[in-house]
């Protein structure tokens, strides 16, 4: 009853929290892209180097 009685009186959700929510959101969004955008980049110059190898080799 008293846990009833406490969300009763609270707000539903303020504008700032949902602004916070939003923020990190963006801000995890962008760090996950340049994190996949290094990797990517990471694997395609180790991709070239062992191809250039395997040409040379045959």
């Amino acid at each position: 009853m008293l846990n009833s009685a406490a969300t009763d009186t609270m707000p539903t959700r303020p504008f700032i929290r949902q602004l916070e929510r939003w923020l990190v959101g963006l801000a995890m969004m962008v760090i996950a892209y340049l994190l996949e955008k290094a990797v990517l980049r990471s694997i395609r110059r180790s991709g070239t180097k062992s191809s250039s190898r395997d040409r040379t080799a045959s």
